[in-house]
């Protein structure tokens, strides 16, 4: 669960109030707070309206806070997103594929391009196909447009005839031209 900065300050906000309650609770039960100071504090708020009304402020901010907290992190299920692909759905059942053999899928047939130097690689499932979006580092002078459209073209039909599965995009972002690794070579003097 993840929570945001909001929540987090809230979060924050409770655990002193809940802090301050049990030092509270400690000092009576110890008799470090007295009781004559307890029943002292407690009276100001049946003596003066404007204290009651900070005190049911306060309880109501705090239990704000507590119902705010435990719907907190949740995450809808509209934004659940699926591990696998349908690859083909039968009668006797479906047949998926993970995200991730997908993935490793795409990254060889991406750095089997000779041009292509890294690639990173992000996946989307839909109930229509998978999307994806290549992130690639290309040696220099290369043909950008042309590498990233004969990408496109034989990464689409390359998935779709290994898996089944429809490619409805695929994104390409060329990042950088890297110099290719520099090979030394060593010579012997006889």
């Amino acid at each position: 669960m993840k929570l945001k900065f909001f929540d987090r300050l809230l979060l924050g906000i409770l655990l002193i109030a809940a802090i301050l309650v049990s030092f509270v609770l400690f000092g009576i039960s110890a008799n470090l707070i007295k009781e004559d100071m307890v029943t002292s504090f407690v009276a100001l708020f049946y003596m003066f309206r404007q204290n009651a009304l900070i005190l049911a402020g306060s309880g109501f901010v705090l239990l704000l806070i507590c119902v705010k907290l435990l719907f907190a992190g949740r995450v809808k299920k509209s934004e659940v997103r699926p591990a696998s692909a349908l690859m083909r759905q039968t009668e006797l059942g479906g047949t998926f594929i993970s995200l991730e053999a997908l993935d490793s899928m795409i990254q060889k047939h991406c750095r089997a391009l000779a041009r292509v130097k890294d690639v990173h690689t992000t996946l989307q499932s839909t109930e229509t196909g998978v999307t994806v979006g290549i992130r690639l580092c290309v040696l220099p002078d290369t043909d950008v447009v042309t590498l990233s459209s004969e990408l496109q073209k034989s990464l689409k039909e390359s998935i779709e005839t290994m898996t089944g599965i429809q490619v409805n995009e695929i994104g390409v972002l060329v990042e950088s031209a890297a110099a290719p690794a520099a090979t030394t070579a060593v010579s012997h003097a006889e």
